[in-house]
C-alpha cells in the first residue's frame, strides 16, 4: 500500500476528514504501509497539501474531495450557514486542536461540557 493510500484509508474510516494529528498517529500504523522515511509527518503533510484527492477545511484540518459537499455542510462552512454557526465552529476546531496537541504532547487536557 502506498503512503497517500494509508491516509486516505484513515481518513474514509474517520468520516472523510482528519486533522494533522490524527493522521500522524493513524496513517503510519495502516497494516500493509511502509513509511520509510525518516519524517513520516512530513510526508503525510506534503501527501494532503498536493495531492488532487485532498483539500483544506481549515488549518490543520483536511478532508477527502469526494466528502467535500457533506464536510462544509457538516462543520458549517457552506455560504447559506448562519454566522453564529461558522463563529461556533470556530471556536470548536481550535479548541479541539489545543486539545489533541495536549494530548499529542502527554498533557491532562479537559473540555467543559
Amino acid at each position: 500500500m502506498k503512503q497517500y493510500e494509508a491516509v486516505i484509508q484513515v481518513m474514509k474510516e474517520n468520516g472523510g476528514y482528519a486533522t494533522l494529528g490524527y493522521l500522524n498517529q493513524h496513517a503510519i500504523k495502516v497494516p500493509g504501509s511502509q513509511w520509510g522515511t525518516k519524517t513520516p509527518f512530513a510526508s503525510i503533510r506534503k501527501i494532503v497539501q498536493i495531492k488532487p484527492a485532498f483539500f483544506r477545511i481549515k488549518p490543520g484540518l483536511w478532508g477527502l474531495v469526494e466528502y467535500k459537499d457533506a464536510l462544509l455542510k457538516k462543520f458549517s462552512l457552506d455560504t447559506t450557514a448562519a454566522p453564529e454557526k461558522q463563529e461556533e465552529f470556530n471556536h470548536t476546531y481550535y479548541q479541539g486542536l489545543l486539545i489533541e496537541i495536549g494530548n499529542y504532547k502527554g498533557y491532562k487536557t479537559w473540555v467543559p461540557s
